[in-house]
């Protein structure tokens, strides 16, 4: 076994990188809700898909495991069911144009790889747990050389298990041979990332972003950065 805190966990998106430009997600959002023969205005279905991906977090929260895809297609349709209109045939068709965008727009945070090379040189072992599919994950992992920056990355689609079920945390620990107490995670989200990992007793740091207003949170930890964890006492 490792010693105690000697391994940091990182969620992958809007936390070692940085959200997907909203450029992107709107025009993928916009041209397929108009082949749904979606009518609304433009803003009428931005807003009524954000309330849609709120709404199917929550449900999908509660299983065990889900693919991102689904997710992402399921609140799509919902989206397009709130318009009184059908978005099933062109649901798959979104999910895939939003992959490739992830695949080719997503990028590490300003502070992401200095953040990871200091806590290296400190002596942590470093991991990546992500609720994502492999064939959005795998390209990532090739582009940005994060195998090679990290110890272990761990999909949801391999564990069979989304944040904040239990097995993913627990699998990601074993990657590590350490028990979860002797493991830090640090994630933007307060239900997938702080209420997942203090359900089975590891440190949470929650990152907030630099413009986010004080908020009632489970973490541990609050950042506003991400190279802000190397000031916290714990990772001393």
């Amino acid at each position: 076994m490792t010693t105690k805190r000697s391994v940091v966990l990182f969620d992958l998106g809007e936390t070692l990188f940085e959200p997907l430009p909203r450029a992107f997600g709107e025009r993928n959002l916009l041209k397929f809700a108009r082949q749904a023969d979606v009518g609304e205005s433009d803003q009428s279905v931005i807003e009524s898909f954000a309330k849609a991906k709120s709404e199917v977090a929550q449900e999908f929260s509660k299983r065990m495991f889900y693919e991102h895809r689904e997710f992402i297609a399921t609140a799509f349709m919902r989206c397009c069911e709130s318009f009184g209109n059908d978005g099933d045939a062109a649901a798959d068709a979104y999910a895939m144009a939003q992959r490739d965008d992830v695949i080719e727009h997503l990028s590490p945070r300003a502070d992401c790889f200095l953040t990871l090379e200091e806590l290296n040189r400190r002596g942590y072992r470093l991991g990546i747990v992500s609720n994502i599919d492999n064939d959005w994950l795998r390209p990532l992992i090739d582009r940005w050389q994060l195998s090679e920056r990290v110890n272990a990355i761990l999909s949801s689609e391999t564990a069979r298990s989304c944040k904040p079920d239990e097995r993913i945390f627990q699998l990601a620990c074993a990657q590590h041979d350490c028990a979860p107490s002797q493991a830090i995670f640090i994630g933007d989200d307060e239900r997938n990332d702080v209420l997942g990992a203090n359900g089975v007793g590891m440190t949470s740091i929650l990152l907030t972003g630099a413009e986010a207003q004080p908020t009632s949170t489970a973490a541990n930890f609050t950042i506003q950065r991400l190279s802000n964890a190397l000031s916290l006492e714990i990772l001393d």
